[in-house]
């Protein structure tokens, strides 16, 4: 009986607590692995964001030496109440004890490196007191830029890339808000058509190595991964420059750059806008030329109001019409339908090939020769809404 008794204990000390002699370990639970979190999202097709834990930066001052020409000043001509009367100074070219403000400096080419700081692809340009602010600036691809009109008159922004008319918005109510995303990397340009002093410029890049240089001409571009880089330096009056730039890790390599010699390749503004309410130049017409030969006849383009001067001319078979931007704002000379606003604005001879001029900055030339006698009625690609249309007749 006491032998049966002392098994039935061993049974139920060995259930509560395990037998005295056995050495199999107490069981544990282990917690889970920790889960990396996700990497940064680039909105930049082939570029890796990955930790830049030794990267180095490129710094310096651009800057312009010698005299530095006055650009004519922009005449206030429209909504006095809300713009003001008179002039305001160009902001094209503005230097400052030799640096140049506005100049936009991008790192060209990297495939790898930080992420994009937060708030990166949301952008404003405001339109205040008949400016648009800011006046340079530089968004990655894939931003969505919104459009403020905070004055209480009608503004428009109408955007341009290359050769392409990116969008045109009207926005006659303060405080009115229209967003667009920038597709696509490069230069864009954007006008108000109303009041033609109002200009802008955005960059649009494909990593996040960029940044506009200050008042004083200074900039830095910093967690630049080690390596070999070129340099893209932009202006919107010098044009531009690309520069090799070697970057050694955690170490500041310099760029200080002097963009004498693009000035030094710009040619004064040959042809001037009229002032408002100058009268339009008479026709020229056949037979204008000495002895009524073929013969070259020059049209401005002009602003305030737009419109080609003169706007109907009569040339020979033969001739040569030259158009010249005499305005700040951009125009094409185009008698093509598919650029057509309105049906009906481009008209041309049968068998004539449609035409367009580029986009003509102030002082810029477009010329044809017409060898087919007919009526052509072109038109501005910008401006056409405005009436900017003109007439050439070309006779045997």
């Amino acid at each position: 009986m006491r032998l049966m008794r002392a098994s039935l204990l061993c049974v139920v000390i060995a259930a509560t607590a395990g037998c005295a002699g056995s050495d199999e370990p107490a069981k544990t639970s282990v917690p889970p692995a920790p889960v990396a979190p996700p990497a940064p999202m680039s909105p930049f097709d082939g570029y890796q964001v990955i930790q830049v834990a030794d990267g180095g930066s490129i710094s310096g001052t651009i800057s312009v030496s010698g005299a530095i020409p006055k650009l004519p000043a922009r005449s206030i001509n429209k909504d006095p109440n809300i713009c003001g009367r008179g002039t305001r100074q160009s902001e094209e070219l503005i230097v400052n004890s030799g640096g140049l403000r506005n100049a936009v400096v991008i790192v060209q080419g990297v495939t790898r490196g930080k992420a994009l700081p937060p708030n990166a692809q949301t952008a404003t340009i405001d339109q205040k007191n008949c400016e648009y602010t800011p006046h340079v600036m530089i968004v990655p691809v894939k931003t969505e830029v919104s459009i403020l009109n905070s004055d209480p008159i009608l503004h428009n922004i109408h955007m341009y890339q290359n050769e392409e008319s990116l969008f045109n918005i009207a926005q006659p109510v303060q405080n009115q808000t229209n967003k667009h995303m920038l597709q696509k990397a490069g230069f864009v340009y954007a006008e108000c058509d109303v009041h033609g002093w109002m200009k802008a410029h955005v960059a649009v890049v494909d990593n996040p190595y960029y940044t506009v240089t200050d008042e004083t001409g200074k900039f830095t571009i910093a967690d630049l991964p080690a390596g070999s880089y070129k340099v893209k330096v932009w202006h919107e009056y010098l044009g531009e420059k690309t520069m090799d730039v070697t970057v050694a890790a955690k170490t500041a390599a310099a760029l200080n750059l002097d963009l004498k010699d693009l000035l030094d390749k710009k040619q004064p503004a040959a042809i001037t806008a009229a002032p408002a309410g100058t009268p339009a130049s008479p026709a020229p017409t056949a037979g204008a030329a000495s002895g009524g030969s073929a013969q070259v006849v020059t049209v401005r383009m002009m602003s305030e109001p737009f419109r080609f001067d003169p706007v109907e001319v009569t040339v020979k078979v033969g001739s040569t019409v030259k158009w010249v931007n005499g305005s700040e704002n951009r125009h094409t000379a185009t008698d093509d339908p598919k650029f057509e606003k309105k049906a009906g604005q481009a008209m041309l001879p049968a068998g004539v090939e449609p035409w367009s001029s580029a986009f003509l900055t102030n002082a810029q030339e477009f010329s044809r020769t017409f060898t087919v006698p007919g009526t052509y009625q072109y038109f501005c690609r910008n401006h056409e809404q405005f009436g900017m249309i003109g007439k050439v007749t070309v006779v045997p």
